[in-house]
């Protein structure tokens, strides 16, 4: 929580010192309607992927109210200021009183993080085919989807995992299990009658972001076309899942939309002003949402589910 606000100040004071007049201008030029459709923007993407996440529990045999999971799932946003994002997880804490094994949990969250991945890939073809110079890295975001939908779908790895653990000690025994569970889940999820839905959900939903960043290039009258900004911002989510480590993703998302900001004509300033933006109308939106959800769990607003008697 603490991260989260120092966030949230930093990236406002970065956006007041580097140019305060850009930073004016462009809530002027977007107005209440504009920076509540921004928001709007991401809220969808939060929805929408909150519909596929209640989906695969669904289909894991798992029956959850609306409401209750929906607040469940906007918690886990308290704890995306975490390397990779892995602080997402605190959900199966939650999810656990429920009956939800943590192995279905962390399923549903890797087959949310490899598609929203793949995602990002597909977006981010348009900027890439402009600039070269990413190809590369693209070529290797694709790789790596590739060989983890491989691995997951393999239905004799969890088998043998399964094995493996037989043949060890209950130490190295309970957390291979758990992972042959996870993988068993992962592959239902992956199977095609959900892999299509579920990848055409992450495209609309981050597309919906790069929209939103689009209206922010255009409130500081940078002339960045809408396809080409949710290239941009699909590049940039590539490059904060590189930074495996960095909170969020923050470091390398914020530094690769300024720099093909600036190959696109736009000044430092104005380039560095529309990135903080964009992170605050995302990133720390969702966490600022996250910390009322959670705040909203740990009050106990909400009675737990009945369970039947055995």
């Amino acid at each position: 929580m603490l991260i989260a606000a120092l966030g949230m100040v930093a990236y406002l004071a970065g956006a007041f010192v580097t140019d305060y007049d850009a930073l004016r201008g462009a809530m002027r030029n977007l107005g209440w309607s504009g920076a509540a459709l921004v928001l709007g923007l991401s809220l969808l993407n939060y929805v929408l992927r909150f519909v596929r996440w209640h989906w695969y529990l669904h289909d894991l045999g798992h029956a959850l109210p609306w409401a209750r999971h929906l607040t469940i799932y906007l918690g886990g946003f308290l704890f995306t200021v975490s390397p990779a994002k892995a602080g997402e997880a605190v959900r199966g804490l939650y999810l656990k009183e429920h009956g939800v094994p943590y192995a279905d949990t962390f399923a549903a969250l890797f087959v949310e993080r490899l598609l929203d991945f793949l995602a990002y890939a597909l977006l981010a073809i348009l900027i890439v085919v402009r600039y070269p110079d990413y190809r590369p890295f693209l070529g290797l975001a694709f790789a790596l989807a590739a060989v983890l939908l491989i691995l997951a779908g393999r239905p004799g790895l969890p088998r043998w995992i399964e094995g493996l653990a037989a043949r060890r000690g209950p130490r190295v025994a309970t957390p291979l299990r758990a992972l042959a569970q996870l993988l068993q889940s992962s592959r239902r999820m992956l199977r095609a009658s959900l892999l299509v839905p579920g990848l055409a959900i992450g495209l609309v939903s981050w597309g919906a972001e790069g929209i939103g960043f689009h209206l922010i290039c255009e409130g500081l009258t940078l002339d960045v076309p809408p396809m080409s900004a949710t290239s941009i911002y699909a590049i940039a989510g590539l490059a904060g899942a590189a930074t495996f480590f960095m909170p969020g993703g923050i470091g390398g998302m914020e530094a690769v939309m300024t720099a093909l900001l600036t190959a696109l004509g736009a000044p430092l300033p104005l380039a560095i002003v529309a990135t903080l933006l964009c992170r605050l109308a995302t990133l720390w939106f969702a966490v600022f949402l996250g910390f009322f959800a959670i705040a909203a769990l740990e009050m106990r607003m909400f009675r737990p589910i009945a369970r039947p008697s055995t």
